[in-house]
């Protein structure tokens, strides 16, 4: 049943509530629910999917500030979204990638350029609560289909750079509403140390964009900056290899506010994200499930300062790397 939301507008992943635009209404379950369901859901499939249900209602608001649109959700990474305490959200993305070379510095100071193709596939979800939501397709809100390339630099041998770029189509099931949507940008890592514990200086900047049919286009832009680790873990192994543990804290900064409407004469307004994830490695070996290899395997939480969104999102490669 499609209603417009009278509750609060609370922030799960800020990421997810892109596609808001397609969300239907649904009673808040307790947050543990909805953890252990998509967490083991997004494991079954073995793919760091973004998982993403939005609000479809249908009247528009009397002097509206800009929306975030639904093809945003492309843009954004794997997890449960939640915007206010009675709206949630999935997205579940499919990044499958394709490595042409890998980056390298030789000891002559010689430099090879990595570059692979991504082939993302997103799809918004309009509920989660079991695993056989994923194949009912009626199920499905929005699908989006964005390739791309990305680049790694070595500028020195502590200093790599990753600029990207992606294009694609997007489109709601339910409507006729479709887009073209672009998004890139570039990233920066840069090691403080080679000792056992590994630390890293973590920058970037993002942009992204819309162009739906006969519609005004949209844009988004965010800068990134934080730190991540990576130390060893005594005793434990996996499948005869030491088991690592990585963590990473970033804070994003949006040039664009995202704007959720949350009723008739009210907006909540997003300005910023804060994200901590933990994920456990086999070192630099990648770890393999299925057909699907991974750099590493855990969660993330994210958080925006004015608490309005939250979100717990899965946790497969660095902030460099995705």
């Amino acid at each position: 049943m499609n209603q417009r939301y009278s509750g609060r507008l609370h922030g799960s992943q800020m990421m997810a509530a892109s596609i808001l635009c397609v969300m239907k209404y649904r009673y808040r379950l307790p947050f543990n629910s909805h953890f252990i369901v998509l967490a083991l859901a997004l494991f079954t499939c073995a793919m760091g999917g973004d998982v993403l249900a939005q609000d479809a209602s249908s009247q528009p608001l009397q002097d509206p500030a800009r929306q975030v649109h639904w093809a945003m959700g492309a843009f954004f990474g794997t997890g449960w979204y939640q915007v206010d305490d009675n709206r949630t959200m999935y997205i579940f993305r499919i990044s499958s990638r394709q490595t042409l070379s890998e980056s390298s510095t030789g000891e002559n100071g010689k430099r090879k350029l990595g570059i692979e193709i991504l082939y993302p596939l997103t799809f918004g979800l309009q509920q989660l609560d079991k695993l056989p939501d994923f194949l009912d397709f009626n199920n499905f809100a929005t699908i989006s289909f964005t390739p791309g390339i990305q680049v790694e630099i070595p500028i020195t041998k502590k200093w790599y750079v990753r600029p990207y770029a992606h294009f694609g189509w997007g489109t709601e099931t339910n409507s006729s509403d479709s887009a073209w949507i672009y998004y890139g940008g570039i990233k920066s890592r840069y090691s403080l140390g080679e000792g056992r514990v590994k630390w890293s200086l973590l920058n970037g900047l993002y942009f992204a964009g819309y162009q739906p049919e006969f519609k005004d286009r949209g844009r988004f832009g965010s800068f990134m900056t934080g730190l991540e680790s990576t130390h060893p873990l005594r005793d434990f192994e996996l499948a005869g290899d030491a088991l690592w543990l990585n963590w990473h804290i970033t804070y994003n900064y949006f040039f664009d506010k995202l704007n959720f409407h949350v009723d008739e004469d009210r907006v909540e307004s997003v300005a910023d994200q804060w994200e901590i994830g933990l994920a456990l490695s086999k070192g630099g070996k990648k770890m393999k499930f299925w057909f699907i290899s991974f750099e590493h395997v855990g969660l993330s939480y994210k958080w925006s300062s004015n608490r309005q969104y939250r979100a717990i999102a899965v946790n497969v490669r660095s902030p460099f790397t995705f």
